[in-house]
Parts: C-alpha cells; structure tokens; sequence
C-alpha cells in the first residue's frame, strides 16, 4: 500500500510538472508574440476630405475596395500556406492565437519582416521564391528546364507570371489567369471608380489599369499614370516591386497605395523637378547609365495617405515610393 502511494505521488507530481510546463511555455510564446505586436503603434488615420466632391469620395471608395482585393493576392504571393494559417488562427481561442493574428496580419504571413523572415508560427522557412515558384524548385531547376526549352524565357523570366509544375514539366502562368477571380474583381471596381471621376487623365489611368490586370499588359497604363495631372486622388495600384522574390528577383509584387495629393508641400517639392537633369548630370556614375530622356516629366508630389495595400502594407511603412518600375517608361 505504502509503494501504491508512493507510485501515485510519484505520477502525480510527474503530471503537475508537465503541466506547469506545458504551461509556462504557453505563456511564454504569448508573451513573445504580444511583445512583437506591441512594436507596432494601432494609429486611426484621418485625411481631410473637406475639398473633395461628392463623385471624388465615390472614387475613393471604391478605390479602396479594389486596394483591398491587393491585400488578398499579395497574402497569397508571400507564402503557399498562408491562407489556412490565416483560418486556422481566425479559429484560435487563446490570446496567443489573436496576438498571432495580428502579427500575421502585418507581416502578411508567419515570418518576421523585423527579424530576417524568422517563422513566428510553425517552423518552416520562408521560401526564398516566396510563392511564385514551386517550394522545392531550386535554380539549377529553373535555369536547366530554360536551357532545354528556350521558347519558354522570355514567359519564365517575367514580372508577371507564376511558374508552376505540370506533371513533369515547369509552365509560366500569367498573374491574369492565376489571379483571374481576384483581378476581375479589382478591374470592376477600378472600372466604377473611372465612372465617378472626372479628371480625365485620372480616367484614362483607371480604365487601362483595369484593362492590364485582365491582359497582363502594364505598359499602357504605367504611361497614363505618368501622364497624370491636375488630379485631387493619387493611386498607384499593380504588380511592383521585386523584392519577395529572394530566388531571382524577377517576380512582382502586388501593392497600392491610396492617397490625396498635398497642392501646397507638392508645389515647395516641384523646384526640385526643374532640376533633375542637373541632379542627373551629377552623378557619380559613367554617362551611358545616365538618363536624361525624363527631363521634368517625372512629377514629384507630396501625398496624404489614405490606405496602403500588398507589398506596400508589408512590415514598415514605406515613406516614399518611386514607379513604375519599367525601363521602358
């Protein structure tokens, strides 16, 4: 009887201290989230809309609602997995699980933007390719398969695909089919946007950028956002930047940014446009990467921003961006 007892308390205080255990753990990884969390400031972000019109309000709206599909592509290009961790911590019960979520939601996915993509759920590392390839896929993959099949370069080394396999074989799917649902649905509300707008240039930029999210085709409307002038809304909203595609740096992000223009900073800034050919002419590079074809074209404006999507809402704020990004324009 004596042992019995002896037995259980053994068992008993081996119980206690997984338990405690188990315990402290728990308690630690929320800790180590809600710290992580609590780097970021939760700021309401007022703009002036006094000087806008009825119709440049509707535009905003639903330039929002377009900017918001961005959100969900770009969640989908980070990472494969991110769309059942995302239900599964919407489904979590413990504060851990919504401290998870919030961080999730401003790394857009399970890996520290603040700390060298280490995972903050789970263990796997990020995909140097991110999405935009097969995760087991690796260079001597990709370039041999183009060694072999030269048609398929100019398609595989594209910003605006996604490569994928296909049995044995590797295929490049334009972001317009691949996204297609989500594109469709950006390019309405870009297209309702246009119907309450009445700077036509603002027009024209809308209208073309629905077209290429529909066509893979960006130029034409990377050339109407240019050509912007005399417009209260600035939007940039498309595929960008490079950066998340660690493996070659050839795929483009999803990104908008969604602000109203400053009339007074912008015209303090627009001395600066009047110089860039001399910026240009002084820097410290050889002459033939210079690029003096821009003159004053390029503006310069300050913005307010209202909503920013995608890459752009990724980890830190950006406080400048500088498009497109095709050498063409």
């Amino acid at each position: 009887m004596k042992n019995n007892m002896l037995l259980f308390a053994v068992l008993l205080f081996s119980f206690i201290f997984v338990s405690c255990g188990q315990s402290t753990s728990e308690s630690e990884g929320q800790s180590m989230i809600e710290k992580k969390s609590r780097q970021f400031a939760r700021t309401v972000i007022k703009y002036d809309d006094s000087h806008l019109s009825e119709r440049q309000k509707l535009v905003v709206e639903k330039l929002y609602k377009a900017a918001k599909i961005i959100d969900e592509i770009f969640l989908d290009q980070v990472y494969s997995k991110n769309g059942e961790i995302k239900k599964a911590l919407e489904n979590g019960q413990t504060p851990k699980d919504q401290w998870t979520l919030y961080y999730f939601t401003i790394m857009f996915g399970p890996f520290d933007r603040l700390d060298h993509n280490k995972p903050f759920y789970g263990h796997e590392k990020k995909p140097l390719g991110a999405n935009f390839y097969p995760q087991d896929m690796t260079t001597e993959e990709f370039e041999n398969w183009l060694k072999t099949h030269p048609e398929d370069e100019q398609a595989f080394r594209s910003e605006f695909t996604v490569i994928r396999r296909q049995g044995d074989k590797l295929v490049a799917i334009p972001y317009s089919e691949y996204y297609k649902k989500e594109l469709s649905q950006a390019a309405m509300y870009l297209r309702k946007a246009a119907d309450y707008a009445d700077n036509i240039f603002l027009k024209k930029y809308l209208l073309t950028r629905a077209d290429a999210f529909l066509s893979n085709d960006y130029y034409e409307s990377d050339m109407a956002w240019m050509d912007l002038k005399g417009h209260d809304i600035e939007v940039v909203i498309g595929p960008y930047e490079v950066y998340e595609d660690e493996l070659f740096n050839y795929k483009a992000s999803f990104e908008s940014f969604l602000t109203l223009r400053d009339p007074e900073e912008s015209e303090k800034l627009a001395l600066f446009g009047s110089y860039l050919n001399d910026m240009e002419k002084g820097l410290p590079i050889p002459d033939k990467y210079k690029n003096f074809e821009r003159g004053s074209e390029s503006p310069i404006v300050v913005t307010n921003e209202i909503f920013s999507a995608g890459d752009a809402r990724a980890g830190v704020q950006t406080l400048a961006f500088n498009l497109p990004n095709d050498e063409r324009v």
